[in-house]
């Protein structure tokens, strides 16, 4: 029997051509280039909000953007979304320093 509750979900990931974009709650949490699989400290993106899909579009073949305050970041257009799983997650904060609350 399916789950029928609320959707608990808090983490997705988007993948685009060459990285895959951590997302919890709405905030880049974490960023991976898809080729080296190499955890990307440093990234832009980090800590910015998402901006919402435009309603009955979706994310799915196109750009995400990532904003905090006047800063943007435009992504290629988004190949998948995926649910990582919990090991993947857990290093989340071990990479950039995110603590989950």
């Amino acid at each position: 029997m399916p789950y029928e509750g609320a959707n608990r979900r808090v983490h997705t990931c988007f993948i685009t051509h060459n990285r895959e974009y951590h997302v919890r709650s709405g905030v880049c949490v974490a960023v991976r280039d898809r080729e080296t699989t190499a955890w990307i400290a440093g990234h832009r993106a980090l800590g910015m909000h998402l901006m919402a899909a435009v309603p009955g579009i979706g994310f799915l073949g196109h750009p995400l953007e990532f904003v905090a305050g006047t800063a943007h970041v435009r992504t290629s257009s988004v190949t998948d979304i995926l649910r990582p799983g919990r090991n993947e997650v857990a290093i989340y904060r071990f990479v950039h320093g995110f603590a989950p609350a």
